[in-house]
């Protein structure tokens, strides 16, 4: 029951509320919200969906009882909107920040879901099976009072969970079996440890493209087509933010990039180097592991070629181009 204090002022009785201030404060269902809003269909692309945020406000969400890992400070307007269209038979998000940051959500059908770090270190990912058509308001939490985290909030359908400790990206599309396998220590063409500035510019490994998976029916993004292997082609362990990481590949027929970056997003492309020949620039690219795949955009083909890693801006065709 809400308790009053009653104070006595010229002209009567003003009765003044004692439930705590942050309690029931949080804006559902509302048009507004601080960083924008969207509508998705189910099976919309590019997966995931991604939008930069900021964390944090001067509202206790602990205090609010909303349920289970619902924690940190929030605003009362949502950091973000999204409307969906169709029923999911999953939603996940997640947020990839620089500090501790907290995900809370009001689904289209009212309910709360929370949670605080088991994406992995200190970034939290909700999972929604069977997830309803309609709004979800989105709040990106700070742990602690008056810490604001820039991150990005990422919004999925597929069933890839990097915080659940299983590495693998599992494809919910009709025409591939099998895996990606993100996260691992193997690679067919090996692996590397490179920090920002690094000698020689490019790094170049000798590979070769395919595989028996149809990386396009995986619905990844943009330009994510041809055939690759379960596990990587090459690994890249990338210590410390660069400006700016491009991959490219120069070979002797049609190839593809596929790209799992530190933070676990997707780029691909296609022909976009030269001709028949791929290319991936990547500005403000996050450390930590690279999964790098190159691909056959013809099934049963299994072309060589050369796969670099610049840091250098492009000057029309790249070090070791036709």
């Amino acid at each position: 029951m809400r308790a009053f204090l009653a104070l006595a002022v010229a002209g009567g009785v003003v009765l003044l509320s004692l439930e705590p201030a942050a309690a029931q404060t949080l804006q559902v269902g509302g048009s507004n919200s601080n960083y924008g809003s969207v509508r998705l269909a189910t099976g919309f692309t590019p997966d995931p969906h991604q939008v930069t945020v900021t964390s944090g406000g001067s509202l206790d969400v602990r205090a609010m009882n909303l349920g289970s890992g619902c924690v940190g400070y929030a605003t009362s307007q949502p950091d973000f909107i999204l409307h969906v269209s169709g029923n999911s038979s999953m939603l996940r998000f997640y947020n990839i920040g620089n500090g501790d940051t907290g995900l809370v959500i009001n689904d289209a059908n009212g309910r709360w879901h929370c949670n605080d770090d088991s994406y992995g270190g200190t970034n939290p990912t909700v999972t929604i099976h069977d997830a309803p058509q309609g709004q979800y308001d989105v709040w990106v939490t700070s742990y602690r009072s008056n810490e604001n985290i820039s991150s990005t909030l990422y919004i999925t359908e597929l069933d890839y969970n990097p915080g659940s400790g299983t590495a693998s990206y599992t494809s919910s599309g009709s025409g591939t079996s099998g895996i990606l396998n993100i996260g691992g220590s193997e690679a067919y063409f090996g692996n590397v440890h490179l920090s920002p500035g690094f000698r020689p510019d490019p790094h170049s490994v000798s590979v070769t493209s395919g595989g028996s998976l149809d990386v396009r029916a995986m619905n990844l993004g943009s330009g994510c087509v041809g055939y690759a292997t379960s596990q990587p082609d090459f690994i890249l362990h990338m210590s410390g933010r660069s400006g700016m990481l491009r991959f490219y590949v120069v070979g002797d027929g049609d190839t593809g990039l596929v790209i799992n970056d530190g933070s676990g997003q997707w780029h691909c492309d296609d022909d976009s180097h030269s001709s028949l020949n791929p290319e991936v620039n990547i500005y403000n690219p996050p450390s930590g592991q690279y999964d790098v795949w190159v691909t056959s955009y013809s099934a049963g083909e299994s072309i060589s070629g050369t796969l670099y890693v610049s840091e250098l801006a492009s000057q029309g065709t790249k070090k070791g181009g036709k």
